[in-house]
């Protein structure tokens, strides 16, 4: 699976490269499946936990997963506060853990492209700051500190306060969706950036050391309705930021991040529904959730992909066996008038007569084929796609 998202990454010369981590719930009454501690400990739920690395073309279209770490946290607390731990003993090492698997993936099958990782707020701590460019590669992590920064002098300072005294560097409109304590609005939002040397500790051992990077901090500036707060992202990246292009190149990434949160989404309640499995094992969970992630990463890459770039040939994405299954269940006998040899449909109509076999009305679903029904269509058309190609294999 990571090699096949890695020779896809091979084609670009760099790729967008969300980390996230996320739970899955699961059942197990009797306490004999080997999951741990999900959520709460208050709250009695287990399962497993996981960190997926999702990698996205500079299009914003997900090639595939470059890397998964998976783990069943201890269902007692630790003994030691977090802070008097060695990092390889708290969780934010599988961060690490799951860039360190990108890293491989790209050196194997795409040595000349760089992997540019998005991390949010959670990323925002010195282990995974002090590894993330490693091998040469692009990071941007959402900064959850105001960190203590080394001006030039040797004068100490903080990020915030250094940032607010930079001008404005560039300037973009921002749609922004209603929501929880969010109105509807376009929010004008302001870009400065910086060069900064930032001053970490290790609370443990008492080490202090600096990394040199570059902050950016995008806020929202005369927008903002009365009783909200400012629309705003401070953003760590090593990326270099020498021109505008450059620094919305930066905050663009940073919003490709979301597109791990849509692959949450499909893989655990959208189409795939991974929690519901009954299976009795942790290392069978795993596998099949494994499994079930690549659906969920295909599922995305049609329907952004068919939004993208409609004018692909659909035989980029679908199996001939696939395309001969949705012409047959959507067109029957005139099924030859849409694919054949001397005829391919695109990729958005491939997408649309699929999404059509599996319940797609047009407008009146609301929108494009999105995850689910291009999920549930796949399910509909895999009986065909068997028995067409067991027919390809007699017929040789």
């Amino acid at each position: 699976m990571f090699g096949g998202c890695g020779r896809r990454a091979a084609r670009e010369p760099f790729v967008f490269c969300p980390v996230d981590g996320s739970s899955l719930n699961l059942t197990d009454l009797a306490g004999i499946k080997g999951f741990g501690s999900v959520g709460t400990r208050s709250g009695g739920a287990v399962g497993l936990k996981v960190i997926s690395a999702l990698v996205v073309s500079p299009r914003g279209v997900p090639l595939g997963l470059s890397g998964q770490v998976w783990w069943a946290r201890s269902k007692q607390r630790a003994q030691k506060h977090r802070s008097q731990r060695p990092p390889a003993e708290k969780e934010i090492w599988h961060w690490r853990e799951a860039m360190e698997q990108t890293r491989q993936t790209m050196s194997v099958h795409a040595p000349h492209t760089r992997a540019w990782f998005q991390l949010d707020r959670e990323g925002d701590a010195w282990p995974v700051l002090e590894q993330a460019d490693a091998g040469g590669h692009w990071f941007t992590i959402r900064g959850n500190h105001n960190r203590r920064v080394i001006l030039p002098d040797g004068s100490k300072t903080y990020l915030r306060n250094l940032l607010d005294r930079q001008p404005v560097l560039a300037s973009y409109r921002l749609p922004v969706s209603p929501g929880p304590n969010r109105s509807k609005r376009a929010a004008n939002m302001q870009i400065r950036a910086c060069t900064a040397t930032l001053d970490f500790l290790d609370r443990r051992t008492a080490r202090h050391f600096t990394k040199t990077l570059h902050a950016v901090l995008a806020r929202e500036a005369n927008t903002t309705p009365a009783g909200e707060k400012p629309i705003e992202w401070l953003l760590l990246t090593n990326r270099p930021v020498d021109t505008e292009e450059h620094l919305q190149q930066v905050v663009y990434g940073y919003s490709l991040r979301w597109r791990i949160e849509d692959f949450h989404r499909t893989w655990k309640s959208g189409a795939c529904r991974v929690e519901q499995s009954q299976l009795r094992s942790k290392e069978s969970m795993v596998k099949w959730a494994t499994i079930l992630a690549a659906v969920a990463v295909r599922v995305e890459r049609i329907k952004l992909l068919s939004r993208k770039e409609p004018d692909r040939l659909a035989t980029d994405e679908f199996s001939a066996a696939e395309l001969r299954a949705i012409t047959l269940l959507r067109f029957g006998k005139a099924a030859k008038q849409h694919f054949s040899g001397d005829v391919i449909p695109t990729l958005a109509q491939a997408t649309l007569w699929l999404a059509q076999i599996g319940g797609y009305t047009g407008k009146s679903s609301g929108g494009p084929p999105g995850s689910v029904i291009i999920a549930r269509a796949l399910h509909e058309i895999e009986i065909a796609v068997r028995a067409i190609e067991a027919m390809d294999d007699s017929d040789e």
